[in-house]
């Protein structure tokens, strides 16, 4: 049974969506239409959130910022807003999809069933152990990096794709690589998911201002250095 916390608050899509997913028969749909609603069930295992980006009371970027606090579950946003600005701030807030309104309610559930799919995979050679490089280490089990002591921890996307770099060092792979594998389809040449996850990423693991493990080659595209240092020897 996939349970799915849906926060909407236009009661007709509310509708729409719940009573599809309802008539497959591994779908079970809470449903919530203000951001005071969908917190109140903060404490609840949910396998997937569908969170609408306008609500009357808060905004659902907000929103999935602290439910990202309780909750590791794939976060996919739903909204008739598709500017870039708000695709990549709701990225960086948590989010692991964005679909715009109007969609179709076969991709929709193909969107939840991928994101599942992918959070729930497990990896035999590195999932259960915790990789280590000079700077942090990573809990792939828990989603955790490990950096000063502290623990931090990381959206299902942010965990996939580091994952994939530790996994991998001093291996190059392009934004168009990294979507393909991470996100299972083709990009069709829209990266942006895939620049805002490395973004998060490196602020987590403090490499942000001046990165020195996830690093941008042009003409070469992203490479993980395990060792940390600054610039990049031909490999």
């Amino acid at each position: 049974m996939i349970k799915v916390l849906l926060v909407e608050d236009d009661p007709v899509i509310a509708r729409i969506i719940s009573f599809y997913l309802k008539q497959e028969s591994h779908y079970e749909v809470v449903c919530a239409t203000t951001g005071g609603e969908a917190f109140s069930h903060s404490r609840e295992q949910f396998d997937v959130i569908l969170l609408d980006v306008l609500l009357p009371d808060v905004n659902g970027i907000d929103l999935c910022a602290k439910l990202r606090e309780w909750h590791n579950c794939p976060i996919i946003f739903i909204s008739a807003l598709d500017n870039s600005e708000t695709i990549v701030t709701a990225l960086e807030a948590g989010g692991d999809d964005f679909i715009t309104k109007p969609f179709d309610n076969k991709v929709l559930a193909a969107h939840i069933e991928a994101n599942i799919r992918r959070a729930n995979q497990i990896q035999p050679d590195y999932y259960n152990s915790t990789l280590v490089c000079e700077g942090f280490s990573f809990d792939r089990s828990k989603s955790m990096v490990i950096k000063d002591d502290q623990l931090i921890k990381l959206s299902p996307q942010e965990a996939r794709i580091l994952a994939l770099f530790m996994n991998n060092p001093n291996r190059f792979f392009s934004a168009d690589e990294i979507y393909k594998r991470i996100w299972e389809r083709e990009s069709y040449g829209d990266t942006r998911s895939v620049v805002v996850h490395i973004h998060n990423i490196r602020k987590k693991i403090g490499d942000n201002d001046d990165p020195r493990f996830i690093k941008n080659i042009w003409g070469k595209g992203y490479i993980f250095d395990p060792t940390g240092k600054k610039g990049i020897q031909e490999l």
